[in-house]
C-alpha cells in the first residue's frame, strides 16, 4: 500500500474515532461527587489528555530517533517521521498549542450541544477561512471558482443549521437539552473553532514548510505547551460557575474536576473510551502536520472531510440519529463546494466536454471533405 493512502486512511480513521469517542463518553450518566447523577461532559480535562499523549509522542520521537540514528549518519532523513532539519526552536508551537487548547474546549463543548454528524459537517467550514488566511500569510490567490466553492459551501452550512433548528424536536437521542438556543449554541461554538483552527492549521503549514520542522517533534512540544496551558486553565474553570447548559457538574461549574475520580471508579468501559480517545487525537494531529507539511493545509481539510462518511453511516446504524434527506442534501451541497474548491472538478469537466466536442467535430469535417487528385506519379503513391 502507497505510504501516502496509508497516511490518509489513518488520519481519517483516528479523526472519527475521536469524534465517536467523545459523542459516546458525553451522553453517558455516571454518578458524581454528590451521588447524583451527570453527563461526563468535560472539556478542560480532556483537552489536558489529549495533549498529554502527543507529549509522550516527543519520547517516541526520541526512541525512533535513537534506533535509526545507528543506520547511519543520513539514516533520519530516509525515514518519514524524523525527516526534517535538526534546528528547532520550541517557542514557536507555543502560539498553536494555545490556539489548540482553546479550539479544542470549544469544539468538545459544542459537540456535547450538538449532533455528531451536524457537528463533523460543519468542520467543513474552515476550509473557507484556510483559503482566506493562505492569501494574507502563504501568498495564495483566490480565484473565481474559489468564490463560487465558498459561497456553495456556505449555502451547505446554512441548510445544516437550518436543520438541526428543526430536527431537535423529534431527533434527541444524543442531546441532554432540547431546545432551538443550545444547539445553536453548539453550532457556533464550532464554527468560532474553525475560524481559529483556520488560522491554527496555516501557521502549522507556514512553519513547517519553512523551517522544516519534524511533525513528531512538533507535535511533542506542542503537547508539552499544552499541558501547562490547559492546566492553568483547568485550574481557573473548576472554579468558575456557569450557567445552563454549562453547567453539568456536581458544583455548576464549567469544568468540575472533582467528579472525575468519581465518575471513572469502576467504570471500566468510561477508562478504556478515553484511553482510545488520547490515542486517536494524538495520532490525528501527528499525521496532520505530516499532511500539511508535505502537502497543504487544504489537502488536510479535504483528507480530514472524508469522515464525515464514517461518523454518519455510525450514527445511523448506532440508532443515535435519525435519517434524514435533508442532511444528506446538506452534506452533498457541502461536499461539492469542498470539491469545486480543491480540484475544480466541474471546470475540468467543461473543458474536457469541450475538447472532446472540438475533437469529434474536427473528424467529421474531415470525413465529408472531398478527396483531391494527386499528380504525383503512382509508384510514389
Amino acid at each position: 500500500m502507497d505510504h501516502r493512502v496509508f497516511i490518509t486512511l489513518l488520519f481519517v480513521l483516528s479523526g472519527t474515532a475521536n469524534v465517536i469517542l467523545i459523542k459516546w463518553m458525553s451522553i453517558q450518566m455516571v454518578e458524581g461527587s454528590d451521588r447524583k447523577k451527570h453527563s461526563f461532559q468535560h472539556p478542560v480535562a480532556m483537552t489536558l489528555l489529549m495533549f498529554l499523549a502527543e507529549f509522550l509522542f516527543f519520547g517516541v520521537y526520541k526512541l525512533i530517533s535513537a534506533v535509526v540514528s545507528r543506520r547511519g549518519l543520513n539514516a533520519e532523513q530516509d525515514h518519514i517521521l524524523t525527516r526534517g532539519s535538526n534546528e528547532f526552536h520550541p517557542l514557536v508551537m507555543l502560539l498553536p498549542a494555545f490556539l489548540r487548547t482553546l479550539t479544542s474546549i470549544l469544539l468538545f463543548t459544542g459537540l456535547y450541544l450538538t449532533y455528531a454528524t451536524s457537528f463533523q459537517m460543519i468542520r467543513g467550514l474552515s476550509l473557507i477561512f484556510v483559503g482566506l488566511f493562505s492569501t494574507m500569510y502563504l501568498n495564495q490567490t483566490l480565484s473565481s471558482r474559489h468564490w463560487l466553492a465558498i459561497f456553495t459551501m456556505t449555502c451547505g452550512i446554512i441548510d445544516i443549521l437550518a436543520l438541526d433548528v428543526q430536527r431537535v424536536d423529534y431527533d434527541y437521542t444524543t442531546l441532554h437539552h432540547k431546545d432551538h438556543n443550545t444547539i445553536l449554541t453548539g453550532d457556533l461554538l464550532v464554527i468560532i473553532a474553525e475560524i481559529l483552527h483556520a488560522f491554527l492549521y496555516v501557521y502549522e503549514e507556514k512553519h513547517l514548510k519553512a523551517a522544516d520542522l519534524k511533525p513528531i517533534q512538533a507535535s511533542g512540544w506542542q503537547g508539552f505547551f499544552g499541558i501547562i496551558i490547559t492546566a492553568l486553565a483547568a485550574v481557573c474553570l473548576n472554579f468558575v460557575p456557569s450557567a445552563v447548559p454549562f453547567n453539568e457538574g456536581s458544583r455548576g461549574v464549567f469544568d468540575d474536576l472533582t467528579d472525575i475520580i468519581p465518575q471513572l471508579r469502576s467504570n471500566i468501559m468510561l477508562i478504556l473510551a478515553l484511553i482510545g480517545f488520547a490515542c486517536s487525537c494524538a495520532i490525528y494531529n501527528c499525521v496532520g502536520m505530516s499532511i500539511a507539511k508535505f502537502s497543504s493545509s487544504g489537502n488536510r481539510l479535504l483528507a480530514d472531510g472524508i469522515r464525515v462518511y464514517f461518523i454518519w453511516a455510525f450514527v445511523i446504524f448506532a440508532e443515535w440519529e435519525i435519517f434524514n434527506l435533508i442532511t444528506i442534501l446538506g452534506l452533498l451541497i457541502l461536499q461539492t463546494g469542498i470539491v469545486m474548491y480543491r480540484q475544480a472538478i466541474f471546470l475540468e469537466w467543461y473543458r474536457s466536454t469541450l475538447a472532446r466536442w472540438q475533437r469529434i467535430r474536427y473528424m467529421d469535417m474531415n470525413a465529408d471533405a472531398v478527396p483531391t487528385p494527386s499528380s504525383q506519379p503512382a509508384d510514389v503513391i
